[in-house]
């Protein structure tokens, strides 16, 4: 019934050992895949460069809301059907590999957008209705491409990948060159918004290679295919993608309730959408990176997988600082040439705005491991994550809306980051094993809870901290062995609560008794009038700030919010190794904790973790949670804890 979420495995099977993390990558397309990105990117440009200029500015506001549109598809809906379309391919699911929910999902958001239209002609499509048609057109016909797309990419095709990318912006820029030379209009511009992509069926997408790459069907059996899971996988990409692009596109809205000017939300809007041109190539560099994972994933070659996710987590964090550098001397000066110099940003912004822009970056291939595994739950909760963390980062007062909305970019991001690593290094769960959904919902739990109360509590900690160093001689922190899951030892870090150079004899003394009588009702793990608590630690135990630096324990994996109390070696050998409390993670709080603190008996506390593992659950954990705060408050926790 383990939940650790590492894997402990030491090494992959010897037939795949020879298998870098570089190998997987040697194929040619990387190239043609960032070139076909670049010349869509221009392409994209260019196209509403003409439209701006021979339309003008009201004219070409039709043109704007439809492209609008189009990208919230694209990046929410589009964007993670391809990524499961090539996955399947990948898995080597032959014939059509798209679900009929997928194209449900897509003839849904058409619906809805031309509802919007419709409903908004007066206000955005200067009462065209016909734009209705635009827009389900443009929905519909990115649909057949990103499914095209899915299927090169799948294919190892990724040399036509590219070209298909680049065309398919050539194409509408050529018929926009067109309908500018003829005699620009509005419509004129929406038909080569509309055709652009029906240039994928130029390269039989769906037409199945005679020999496919490594990485194809032909090369998996069963069993390994078997263990990459599926279920629910589309409904987390897209959950994922609106949770990632909310993150993104929030800002200069959140800078307006924030009571940002004019000017000031112009700033933001500029500021971002220049520092997240990168991405572009990004999205589509996933087609080069999905592949390979997804082989990986299915060969069970978790260690390989594992490598890549810590090596892109460091890098992220690392390139975030190069990049904030970056950002600070050349981003002002390139927001103020695109845009005018009434939007430049200052210094501070710019390099903030480029190193979330990074972490963004980096996540978004990390990610793509989760979707490699099927974990779809881990994907969107991660995601989840970043946005409550940015919206916590929201509510701290910063005079400054712009560098407000930044930092919570910045935060939400890192949040991101971090869990999208933590959720690719954790291992599948055995057979026998407890529920996959509840081992992932309590370590997101853990980790989400974790960050934030750091975040919010984060003052606290450090004035908790001053105060002991104030009150007593001795480091503030101290770290104590610990007995955990599996009868497995750590370091648990604390404040400390004793003087630095107190006499153990009372301890010992009380072990004596434990041990004389361990049942006996009458010894609890309470020693009253403990003379080696100092003044402040006896404060700080009365409300639990001692245990304030559990919450890195809890983030390391060695402990978690709810479960059993860590015990001492001493006490974890006095109660049994095979009792049922060591089957699960030691918490913060507990079940015994809720039901009497440190006033019951050893026997009662037992007796109560025993029970908490056999009903545990996020339903039970969550209870514990908010029980947890009016037993501290109720008891002012007269304590005195061994």
């Amino acid at each position: 019934m383990k939940d650790t979420p590492i894997d402990d495995e030491s090494a992959d099977s010897p037939e795949h050992a020879h298998r870098t993390r570089y190998a997987y990558m040697r194929s040619d397309g990387t190239l043609d895949i960032v070139l076909g990105s670049l010349v869509a990117g221009v392409g994209a440009y260019v196209y509403q460069f003409l439209g701006g200029r021979s339309l003008g500015e009201e004219a070409f506001a039709p043109i704007a809301a439809l492209l609008t549109a189009h990208f919230l598809a694209f990046v929410i809906i589009l964007l993670p059907i391809e990524q499961f379309v090539i996955r399947r391919i990948t898995l080597g699911y032959e014939g059509w590999v798209v679900p009929i929910r997928a194209i449900a999902l897509t003839i849904s958001t058409a619906a809805v957008a031309a509802v919007v239209v419709w409903a908004s002609a007066d206000t955005y499509f200067d009462s065209d209705s016909s734009f209705v048609w635009f827009v389900i057109a443009t929905v519909g016909f990115h649909f057949f491409f990103v499914v095209g797309r899915g299927y090169l990419a799948g294919y190892r095709r990724f040399r036509s990948y590219g070209y298909a990318s680049g065309a398919a912006s050539m194409l509408r820029l050529a018929i926009a060159l067109l309908v500018v030379i003829i005699g620009p209009t509005v419509t004129g511009f929406a038909w080569a918004q509309v055709l652009g992509p029906l240039v994928i069926f130029f390269w039989r997408p769906w037409r199945t290679p005679d020999e496919r790459r490594t990485g194809s069907r032909g090369e998996l059996d069963d069993e390994h295919v078997g263990q990459v899971g599926e279920k629910g996988l589309l409904s987390g990409l897209v959950l994922s993608s609106a949770a990632s692009q909310a993150l993104l596109l929030a800002g200069p809205l959140v800078a307006g309730a924030l009571g940002a000017t004019a000017a000031q939300f112009s700033i933001t809007y500029a500021t971002l959408v220049l520092a997240r041109a990168p991405l572009t190539l990004g999205y589509n560099l996933i087609a080069r990176v999905l592949p390979p994972f997804t082989e990986m994933a299915a060969r069970g070659e978790r260690r390989e997988l594992r490598s890549w996710a810590r090596g892109m987590g460091i890098a992220g964090v690392a390139l975030a600082f190069v990049g904030a550098g970056i950002g600070a001397i050349l981003g002002p000066p390139m927001v103020a040439v695109a845009f005018g110099d009434g939007f430049r940003p200052s210094a501070t912004v710019a390099a903030l705005a480029a190193a979330g822009v990074v972490l963004a970056s980096a996540g978004l291939f990390i990610g793509q491991i989760l979707v490699a595994r099927g974990r779809a739950v881990r994907l969107a909760v991660a995601w989840f994550i970043a946005v409550a963390a940015a919206v916590v980062a929201v509510l701290i007062p910063i005079s400054d809306p712009v560098t407000h909305v930044v930092i919570a970019f910045v935060v939400g991001e890192s949040f991101a980051l971090a869990a999208l690593v933590i959720g690719a290094l954790m291992r599948d769960p055995e057979e026998g094993e407890i529920s996959h959904g509840y081992a992932v919902a309590k370590r997101s739990l853990d980790i989400a809870m974790a960050l934030m109360s750091m975040l919010l509590l984060g003052p606290v900690l450090v004035i908790s901290a001053v105060a002991v160093k104030v009150d007593s001689r001795g480091p503030a922190f101290f770290r104590q062995l610990r007995t955990g899951r599996d009868g497995v030892d750590f370091w648990m870090v604390k404040l400390r609560t004793m003087a630095f150079d107190h006499d153990d004899a009372v301890f010992h003394q009380h072990l004596e008794q434990l041990q004389e009588s361990p049942d006996d009702a009458e010894y609890t793990i309470r020693i009253d009038d403990d003379p080696r608590i100092t003044r402040v630690g006896g404060f700080l135990r009365r409300w639990s700030l001692d245990e304030l630096p559990n919450l890195w324990n809890v983030l390391k994996g060695s402990m978690s919010l709810v479960g059993p109390r860590p015990l001492v070696p001493e006490e974890a050998d006095l109660v049994g190794l095979d009792n049922p409390r060591f089957l699960v993670k030691p918490g913060i709080t507990g079940y015994a904790q809720v039901h009497g603190r440190d006033s019951i008996s050893i026997a009662e506390r037992t007796a109560l973790d025993g029970e908490y593992v056999e009903i545990r659950s996020m339903k039970v954990d969550v209870k514990i949670l908010f029980e947890t705060f009016g037993t501290v408050f109720r008891t002012k926790g007269e304590d005195s804890r061994i």
